[in-house]
């Protein structure tokens, strides 16, 4: 089975819990948070596309408050240049200003680009997808794939918008289906276990199921 780099991370990420691409995907923001904080936090680049964004998306933002350990000088250098420049921007707003005022204070507010992490993980959601779609084909991928949680509902629907043949997404489609089939058949026997007249049999694999089938739908959290 030859694989590019993408696609080995995404059959290695197969046997493990919940969507792969959310997965992998919420491991590679939370490296490229913890390289700007730390390595990229004086680099221009780095502050033009925050200050554009006007700061962090509030995901991407409490993710660098609350997962990136010792980020506060690095937070601190970020957003007092961009509180500086939203201020020069904004202009000074006298309490008995009048439309003028507002009006140029509510445009410098906007934001002039994207959160740079949320476009980080439009990118990699992409290319991981793109590699799904392309190896799909081959029976051992394929297989591991159907041994995996499958994709969530929102990583299915961006999948379906890649460029591909209809036959490589009819063969995700299929793969897909038989995993929800096998956890619509779980949810339903964890419903019927909760019936006193069964209670007594105890709980499988089924007694996850609830858990895995918001994940199923909504995608892992901390990801949307």
């Amino acid at each position: 089975m030859t694989l590019s780099s993408r696609a080995h991370a995404l059959y290695e990420a197969f046997p493990k819990p919940g969507c792969p691409v959310c997965r992998l995907t919420l491991d590679s923001v939370h490296h490229h948070l913890d390289s700007l904080i730390y390595e990229y936090v004086n680099k221009p680049a780095t502050h033009e596309a925050v200050r554009a964004a006007r700061g962090f998306c509030p995901k991407h933002a409490w993710h660098v408050q609350d997962e990136i350990n010792a980020s506060a000088l690095g937070i601190a250098v970020l957003y007092e240049g961009v509180i500086r420049h939203l201020l020069d921007d904004m202009g000074t707003v006298p309490a008995n200003g009048g439309r003028r005022h507002v009006s140029q204070a509510e445009s410098a507010l906007q934001p002039r680009g994207a959160c740079p992490a949320c476009e980080h993980q439009a990118r990699v959601e992409d290319h991981l997808l793109r590699n799904l779609l392309s190896h799909i084909t081959q029976p051992q991928f394929a297989e591991g794939f159907r041994g995996s949680a499958g994709l969530c509902l929102p990583h299915l629907r961006i999948l379906l918008e890649q460029k591909g043949s209809a036959e490589q997404k009819a063969q995700v489609l299929a793969i897909q289906q038989e995993i929800w089939r096998t956890l619509q058949g779980q949810l339903a026997e964890f419903i019927r276990k909760h019936d006193y007249r069964f209670t007594a049999e105890g709980m499988g694999e089924e007694g996850s199921s609830p858990r895995r089938s918001i994940e199923a739908l909504s995608g892992q959290k901390g990801l949307r």
